[in-house]
């Protein structure tokens, strides 16, 4: 069991409701829960990423793995599929997030399992095999979804025809480029054959299972003319490093990576860590940006209304903040819990990733 200090969490401006858990016949965690409030401007667009995650469903070791198939610790006793997806039975999709070892922090979408293995998606990951030793540890936790973030379109206008009002879009996984289009949008239908999920393009199926992942935003449209509302966060708290991966996607092309820090505080860009994973601008032309868009501000298909570049030339190195050049800009707080930001990645000769490893504030020694 992990302990954590309650007034620690409501210092740092999280509503701390308890100790959450699963009632597994398996260990699980029993982390903090707690709880955020965000405003969703009404006629805007909001960058809403998730700061808190859903109940551990399992946590034990690696035993082994070969590939990508991982042997639990014979301590574990499972059931076969439990953590695999089907549509009307098994409406959750399950993650696997390592919480020691080489690969701590790193999450992997679960495709199978038997009674002593779990099968994942390693995602590009080449070296997971090589890097996953016996005795790491690792939770399976399911991912946030349309319907157990906004259940039953709560805090949403939904529609009683095949027009949307609310709109969730969905950023484009791993399209190469900047100011991308959605990968998906949907909305809510409370018409005739429904209450249902729907997406633009697709009215013929039903969405209610799509992902959240825990690492990245997605952006709530509202339309004109109706008021803001309010949407309710909670979940657990997490305990361990978040581990986020970073791309160029193709040769000699900038990069958008949406970007959210999965944590429930305020974080500074000189505890963001991200100063190791950017390439640095030697000049006061930027290289690597970090676009950050104002929650406040009511507009659809938001510019930037901040971009931040890490700066190494003559007087740095610091953080620097386009428009404003008169000071380092190390303290800025601009990850808040339950926003999402764009990491927009220059034009590299070849592809690569970088893996953006970041420990919560509250876990610092």
């Amino acid at each position: 069991m992990k302990h954590y200090h309650r007034s620690l969490f409501i210092a740092l401006g999280v509503t701390v409701l308890g100790l959450g858990g699963n009632a597994h016949a398996q260990t699980v965690a029993t982390d903090p829960v707690g709880a955020i409030t965000l405003t969703l401007k009404a006629g805007s667009d909001t960058h809403v990423s998730l700061p808190f995650h859903r109940p551990v469903a399992l946590e034990t070791q690696a035993q082994s793995i070969s590939g990508n198939t991982i042997t639990v610790s014979s301590s574990a006793s499972l059931t076969a599929s439990q953590f695999v997806y089907a549509s009307g039975s098994q409406t959750n999709t399950y993650y696997l997030q390592f919480t020691s070892g080489s690969r701590s922090g790193m999450y992997y979408t679960v495709t199978a399992n038997d009674g002593t293995t779990i099968t994942v998606d390693p995602n590009g990951d080449a070296g997971l095999a090589n890097n996953v030793s016996s005795g790491d540890t690792f939770r399976v936790i399911p991912y946030w979804t349309l319907n157990t973030l906004f259940p039953g379109g709560q805090s949403l206008y939904t529609t009683t025809n095949l027009t949307p009002q609310s709109s969730i879009l969905i950023p484009p996984g791993k399209t190469p480029g900047i100011n991308l289009s959605a990968a998906g949008i949907y909305f809510y239908y409370t018409g005739t054959g429904g209450p249902a999920w729907l997406k633009q393009g697709d009215l013929s199926t039903f969405y209610p299972d799509v992902i959240l992942p825990p690492d990245a935003f997605f952006i709530v449209r509202h339309p004109v003319s109706v008021a803001d509302t309010q949407l309710l966060l909670v979940g657990n708290v997490p305990m361990g490093p978040q581990s986020i991966i970073v791309n160029n996607l193709q040769s000699n092309t900038p990069q958008d990576n949406p970007l959210a820090l999965p944590v429930p505080v305020s974080v500074t860009l000189a505890n963001s860590g991200l100063s190791s994973v950017l390439a640095p601008s030697p000049t006061l032309t930027p290289t690597d940006q970090i676009l950050v868009f104002d929650p406040t501000v009511s507009a659809q298909n938001k510019s930037a209304t901040a971009v931040y570049f890490y700066y190494t030339g003559s007087g740095g190195p610091g953080w620097l903040k386009q428009g404003d050049l008169s000071g380092f800009h190390n303290n800025d707080a601009i990850f808040q819990p339950g926003y999402g930001y764009v990491l927009r990645r220059a034009a590299q000769s070849t592809p690569s990733s970088t893996v953006w490893t970041f420990t919560p504030p509250y876990l610092a020694n």
